[in-house]
């Protein structure tokens, strides 16, 4: 059975400018929920690139992720496998006018966790949307700070 989670968040901000900050995979570090996030294989968000993400909570995993479409400052798509899950997840970035954009995260899920003690796919993967886009938002408004 396939389950859907969606999280979306709103900026003053161009398309871009949150691409540029939602493309930063080191804003995921350094916060004790990630211990590595990085591209292994091919060009950083080109269709095919490959991310690893070493997930230490909620539930440690590693996650595999392809980018499996990229139209930067549009949306990007990928596929991400852990724990007998596999997600394809879409990034959206919608232009509201000329300097408000929302961000939407979309992640499809299919698969049961294949972890000893039971665990809900839908609240994990719905934590690491809006992770991503909280961090992605945390980025751009320091950047402001010190631009």
């Amino acid at each position: 059975m396939e389950s859907r989670v969606e999280y979306s968040v709103t900026a003053s901000a161009t398309p871009a400018q949150l691409w540029e900050a939602f493309c930063d995979l080191g804003r995921l570090l350094g916060r004790g929920i990630y211990s590595e996030a990085a591209f292994i294989q091919g060009q950083p968000w080109l269709v095919g690139s490959r991310i690893r993400y070493a997930v230490e909570k909620p539930v440690k995993a590693t996650v595999s992720a392809v980018v499996t479409l990229s139209e930067p400052a549009v949306k990007v798509a990928l596929l991400n496998h852990a724990l007998g899950v596999t997600a394809q997840q879409l990034v959206t970035f919608t232009p509201l006018g000329p300097d408000r954009t929302r961000v939407t995260m979309i992640m499809d899920y299919v698969g049961e966790p294949t972890t000893p003690e039971p665990l809900d796919a839908g609240q994990v993967l719905l934590f690491f949307c809006k992770d991503a886009l909280d961090t992605m938002l945390a980025r751009w408004q320091a950047q402001q700070k010190s631009a």
